[in-house]
């Protein structure tokens, strides 16, 4: 007689197996109701992802595919701040915007900021997109192509080879809530693709949220990171700064403040998108990296 014995098919005569074969089917028939309520559960939550809270993201390549999006040039942007690249302007200082200010501590050289393009549609419709809707298939793809253009930067000779990638820290609260670590996902790939160690030395303050901000609010926001116990690789003196969008550098900076704790001597900086200051981004310097609607018919993403 098998496991799944029916109370059926025992004699009354054996009440042991009798009891046996009905605790046997009575606990195959729970089993059962539970398998089946978990699958409409799960059919209920995946309605209510796709339809109610739209949260389910339409897939990352295609989109970009869709959208016509390729990476800029490195010639198209200053070699100092990201800003667009005005036409015929001499970069050998930087562009206008920046060859006069000062980009990282005293003590430590500045390589420079490498970017994937203007903080204009479709960029500023999907990178906000990775944190705010924990896609972190965009963030693999994008964080991907911000890997072969730092590639391409440290071929050219545009910036330093890092020893060690660091992705600007997020709170430990926003992660919770957003349900992503999105810098950590950039630069995971970005560590991946230049065949570096990605490292996490700096933890966040829960400071002012930086989306919506003023620029001089951005700019005196500071003290936001410090050292945590994990450490950067030995020997590290070259460090690559990867975060998700760049306004005034103070983010960049202030992380690159207190890796300078930790012995680093030269820092570069990697990003999505660069937004460009608003005189500069006024004349129009430089073209979208792609068309608006980028999401189809939603165009506007929630910011959090």
């Amino acid at each position: 007689m098998g496991e799944r014995q029916s109370a059926a098919t025992v004699s009354p005569r054996d009440p042991r197996a009798l009891a046996k074969a009905i605790e046997v089917t009575t606990s195959s028939w729970r089993a059962e109701r539970r398998a089946a309520r978990v699958r409409r559960r799960a059919t209920l939550l995946h309605w209510l992802e796709d339809s109610l809270f739209g949260y389910r993201m339409p897939p990352a390549a295609r989109l970009i595919s869709e959208a016509e999006w390729r990476r800029d040039s490195v010639d198209v942007f200053c070699w100092r701040c990201g800003a667009t690249r005005a036409p015929f302007e001499d970069l050998q200082r930087g562009c206008a915007e920046c060859r006069e200010r000062r980009l990282s501590p005293r003590g430590l050289t500045f390589h420079g900021v490498v970017r994937l393009g203007r903080y204009a549609p479709p960029l500023s419709q999907w990178v906000p997109a990775i944190k705010q809707r924990a896609w972190r298939e965009m963030g693999i793809i994008l964080g991907r192509e911000l890997g072969h253009q730092v590639a391409e930067a440290i071929a050219s000779g545009r910036i330093a080879r890092p020893d060690a990638v660091v992705p600007v820290p997020v709170h430990w609260t926003r992660r919770l809530l957003r349900g992503i670590d999105h810098t950590s996902t950039l630069a995971d790939e970005v560590a991946r693709v230049i065949g570096v160690p990605m490292a996490q030395p700096l933890r966040a303050r829960l400071a002012g949220r930086q989306t919506g901000a003023s620029r001089d609010s951005r700019v005196g926001n500071r003290g936001r990171f410090l050292l945590r116990g994990a450490a950067l690789p030995d020997d590290c003196e070259e460090v690559l700064v990867v975060d998700d969008v760049r306004t005034t550098g103070g983010t960049s900076l202030d992380a690159i403040r207190a890796l300078r704790g930790l012995g680093v001597k030269g820092a570069s900086v990697a990003v999505c998108a660069v937004a460009d200051p608003p005189r500069r981004s006024a004349a129009g310097f430089g073209r979208p990296s792609g068309a608006g609607g980028a999401f189809g018919k939603r165009e506007n993403v929630d910011s959090f």
